[in-house]
């Protein structure tokens, strides 16, 4: 290693290190100065108290605690973006409270730190809901969350500083001190979130190619209109749909084929598809591997196919069956995390 390459390592190191201590400094500051002024709210709010059960993780009953503001557990009564599984989250006491069209001008330009997404909620202060930003509603708190993992891998030091110092900017814009998390935690469970969803990502896929002649796009799209398959976001792709009450239609099964000759004109030909399906993205209560399993089946019969795996090998019913025994630990895991498949959480960790 050349002396120019030492020093420019040692250069990266000195700026990061001086990146980290600045916003230890920051975060301290606003935490003293927040404390300041929780002691004169919570000796407005003693008289009255609150107390409430807690349970452990082992859902014994603990004693009755009294609870301030800051701690109050939060009403998640609708489905949210934020969770603090995945994220590391900042959180900023409103007063007085403020609008939805007061927030958001002040939120970042841009909602990323590095390669991670930052994502922003708000405690409506007349339902007591968190919600995405909504100009007309009024505000008693907010949340900056930044994404601790995904499959590009864990946040970084220099990811996580940039988040901290947009939260800073977004303070300093509020005249309001934030609430900010532990980057050495946060970096913690980020590898530890990234190691978990490594150990459980699972993308499963079946081939269909074809026995003679390879089919027409016309011919192809429309043998899969017919299974049930919509046309995709994207050329040489369709999708299996599902839909709950709670949200949009949302892909279940993927069929990909030749993006180049779906191009092209309405003459071009391919010899083989390929379903996919992502596990930890489709609800287990959708059957979802029984729905590409029966797709395939259809599509082989209509399209004169046989069912193969990536290395051209058949794969007879007595395999399928062996992975869909898998795929009930791999739910049951995913479960257990916190992270049911096809969640809101476990599609942002595994995207």
């Amino acid at each position: 290693m050349g002396q120019l390459q030492i020093a420019l390592i040692v250069i990266g190191a000195i700026i990061i290190a001086a990146v980290i201590a600045y916003n230890t400094w920051q975060s301290g500051k606003f935490k003293r100065q927040r404390a300041a002024v929780e002691d004169d709210v919570q000796t407005a709010i003693e008289p009255a108290g609150l107390d409430t059960l807690t349970s452990d993780t082992h859902g014994h009953t603990l004693e009755p605690v009294a609870l301030s503001p800051e701690v109050a557990p939060r009403p998640r009564l609708m489905p949210l973006q934020i969770d603090p599984l995945i994220d590391a989250i900042a959180s900023y006491l409103l007063e007085p409270v403020r609008s939805g069209e007061v927030l958001l001008p002040r939120l970042p330009k841009t909602a990323r730190a590095g390669a991670k997404r930052m994502l922003f909620e708000g405690r409506n202060a007349e339902t007591g809901q968190w919600e995405p930003l909504q100009p007309q509603h009024p505000y008693a708190e907010l949340q900056a969350a930044v994404q601790l993992s995904n499959r590009a891998g864990p946040i970084n030091a220099i990811e996580f500083s940039e988040f901290i110092a947009k939260c800073h900017e977004l303070g300093e814009a509020l005249s309001v001190a934030p609430d900010l998390p532990d980057m050495a935690e946060a970096l913690e469970q980020a590898r530890s979130l990234d190691a978990f969803a490594n150990d459980n990502d699972a993308q499963l896929s079946i081939t269909l190619r074809a026995r003679s002649v390879p089919w027409g796009i016309d011919f192809l799209r429309q043998r899969a209109q017919a299974a049930g398959f919509v046309p995709g976001a994207e050329a040489g792709r369709m999708v299996l749909l599902y839909q709950d009450v709670e949200q949009a239609p949302t892909p279940l099964v993927h069929l990909q084929f030749d993006a180049r000759a779906d191009l092209s004109d309405s003459a071009a030909a391919v010899s083989h598809a390929t379903l996919l399906l992502e596990v930890p993205q489709a609800p287990a209560a959708q059957k979802p591997f029984g729905r590409m399993r029966q797709a395939a089946r259809e599509l082989a019969t209509a399209l004169d196919a046989a069912v193969v795996d990536d290395n051209n090998a058949p794969l007879p019913d007595a395999a399928l069956d062996h992975i869909e025994k898998q795929l009930d630990l791999l739910y049951e895991v995913l479960e257990q995390r916190g992270l049911p498949a096809g969640s809101a959480a476990a599609q942002r960790l595994f995207s």
